[in-house]
């Protein structure tokens, strides 16, 4: 027992904190309203000022870690039944409760909530699995996990990988490109399968039709708890919260790396954000390269890589997302450093060509060190 490390475990205490605090929050109203959303960007400035952290996780009783990620599902799924409850039953007084209230939901939603879905749905146990696919509804995309298991995973780094940003994408025109595209890949990859086993489109038996059953009663619930104001609202909390933040985060964590090698990953295809309690709120997803090494390894399996590309704080990338020319200023340097000290020669060549595309000519111009090198 001496070699357990007990506060591993009640690291991943935080997520169900923060929802319970949330929750606390939006029962109190008024100002209170923003509880849930000023505890969750406290500890994420907090976690800006800390140093990196790549320990390993204790793993004598991991069943904890299960049940934790597993609680935080059900009080996320509880937290937005609550809110759209309180919604329909006009407990927000005040434009500043109204504003708060969703603002805490959208947010909490997408950084507690999103994370132990992907975990789960990622996982071979059944029940485990089968709770991280009707968490999709937490997104509101329950077809989500389609285009992220098969395609993303296969094709990362790449063009044909509907969740990459290309150099000179800004947020913007990703959110253009990637959302048709995941849809028409979910709907290509779905009709594969009905068609090979001979089904019609509309079998019960097809996963899509499942999935868009189980989204009916999920919003079905919402309108029963808070009538239409409180299903609208709490429906628009998902989408642009867990469902377009989540674009943000394929955008900030992949941008601009290239694989020469499609269906190969290497370490240095994907950033990291390796900062403690963004490793504890984002169940490790944003120690990325161990998460595409083996994407059916458990969050608390990750090994950390001390050697891999990382990015500033999580919080500052998804802020800077949003001001392409901030964003272009924070990347450049860092696109710079990959292509000239961790791409392969491929890797290196495609990027030459990638940034002459965009317009970023001084990324291929070699600096004074490597110059220095050559010679």
């Amino acid at each position: 027992m001496s070699d357990v490390k007990v506060f591993d475990y009640f690291k991943y205490l935080l997520s169900p904190v923060i929802l319970a605090t949330q929750a606390y929050g939006l029962w109190l109203g008024g100002d209170y309203a923003w509880l849930g959303l000023a505890m969750l960007v406290g500890v994420l400035c907090l976690d800006a000022f800390l140093d990196r952290d790549y320990s390993m996780r204790d793993q004598h009783y991991v069943r904890i870690y299960d049940t934790i990620c597993a609680v935080t599902v059900l009080a996320t799924f509880a937290n937005i039944f609550f809110y759209a409850w309180l919604v329909g039953h006009d407990h927000f007084t005040t434009t500043s409760s109204e504003i708060g209230a969703f603002l805490t939901t959208l947010f909490v939603g997408f950084v507690i909530g999103a994370p132990p879905v992907h975990e789960l749905f990622h996982r071979e146990e059944i029940v485990l699995r089968w709770l991280g696919r009707i968490g999709q509804c937490l997104v509101y995309d329950p077809w989500r996990e389609i285009t992220h298991v098969v395609t993303h995973h296969m094709r990362v780094a790449t063009p044909d990988d509907p969740d990459y940003a290309r150099r000179g994408d800004t947020v913007y025109g990703h959110f253009v490109r990637t959302f048709p595209r995941q849809w028409a890949e979910a709907y290509h990859l779905e009709k594969m399968m009905w068609t090979k086993r001979g089904r019609k489109w509309y079998d019960p038996r097809n996963a899509w039709v499942y999935k868009a059953l189980v989204l009916v009663v999920f919003t079905g619930i919402l309108f029963a708890l808070g009538g239409f104001k409180g299903a609208l609202l709490a429906v628009l909390s998902l989408l642009f919260g867990p469902r377009m933040l989540l674009e943000v985060f394929n955008y900030v964590n992949h941008y601009g790396l290239i694989s020469a090698t499609p269906g190969r990953f290497e370490k240095h295809h994907t950033w990291n954000h390796i900062t403690p309690l963004t490793r504890i709120l984002a169940l490790e997803i944003t120690n990325h390269a161990g998460h595409h090494e083996d994407s059916y390894k458990p969050f608390y399996k990750l090994e950390p890589d001390p050697t891999g590309p990382v990015q500033p704080p999580f919080l500052l990338c998804v802020i800077l997302a949003f001001v392409p020319p901030l964003f272009f200023m924070m990347i450049k340097p860092l696109l710079k450093e990959w292509d000239e000290t961790r791409a392969t020669e491929p890797e290196r060549e495609i990027a030459r060509r990638e940034n002459a595309r965009a317009g970023w000519h001084e990324l291929n111009e070699p600096t004074a060190i490597n110059v220095a090198v050559r010679a």
